[in-house]
């Protein structure tokens, strides 16, 4: 009788022995099979260390920087074309055109990469998201400011030489960058053009910089009850890769 009251209490014990190791086996299988097939859980993990997300938003400028070198060709070349077909004394328009595009352009992806560079530098801190953004809002007013400037002064004198639209020469996408700017192709309708555009991106670098630096002042760490000042990767002037 000892011997069977044994057996019986030890009876449950294993059937709850063996139910657990099944439901070990089953999460074991479960988690392998994420780790196998579910590869976002991976990313999202990386994606918090600080290095990899700044690593991983510095080469997407690079792609963009590399992207608008390609787009831009689109309308480099169908400048190149109507200037061909123009007469002696329209020609200079479209040359002049063209290399204050190049010019626009090279300013503009050279922002991207400096930029670029400076968000590699991020340090890995509590803010380095905000650090970042501060820099991306900073890379957008400037990569704005150069290409539309620039380009507003090709296309005024694209205008006084042509006496052509600047439609006929820009894209849709490319003439979209220049709103409120109008499209006369009279003498005073190429300074409007150039005026208008230099103003706009001016306005636009403005409250770009202004934004970061909102942004930096909002969320500037709080150390012993007193504001820390702004890192160095937010606060810095745009330094200059033209040799200084």
């Amino acid at each position: 009788m000892f011997w069977m009251m044994i057996l019986y209490t030890c009876l449950p014990r294993r059937g709850l022995e063996s139910k657990m190791d099944s439901q070990y086996t089953a999460s074991a299988k479960v988690l392998r099979m994420d780790k196998r097939y579910f590869f976002m859980n991976g990313l999202l993990e990386r994606l918090g260390r600080p290095a990899f997300f700044c690593h991983l938003v510095a080469g997407t400028l690079r792609v963009v920087a590399a992207l608008i070198v390609l787009l831009s060709l689109t309308v480099f070349f169908k400048v190149g074309k109507l200037t061909f077909d123009m007469s002696p004394n329209q020609a200079p328009g479209g040359i002049l055109f063209e290399a204050f595009f190049l010019l626009a352009v090279y300013a503009a992806v050279h922002a991207f990469i400096a930029r670029a560079r400076d968000i590699d530098a991020v340090k890995a801190d509590d803010s380095y998201a905000i650090t970042t953004l501060a820099l991306l809002l900073k890379l957008f007013g400037e990569a704005y400011c150069a290409f539309v400037g620039l380009m507003g002064i090709g296309g005024g004198l694209f205008v006084w030489f042509t006496a052509q639209k600047l439609g006929n020469a820009l894209g849709a996408l490319v003439r979209a960058l220049f709103p409120g700017v109008g499209d006369d192709p009279s003498f005073m309708g190429g300074i409007e053009f150039m005026a208008g555009s230099v103003l706009i991106g001016i306005g636009v670098l403005v409250v770009s910089y202004a934004a970061s630096q909102a942004l930096t002042i909002w969320f500037r760490p709080v150390r012993n009850g007193v504001h820390q000042t702004p890192t160095a990767e937010i606060s810095h002037p745009f330094r200059s890769r033209f040799g200084s």
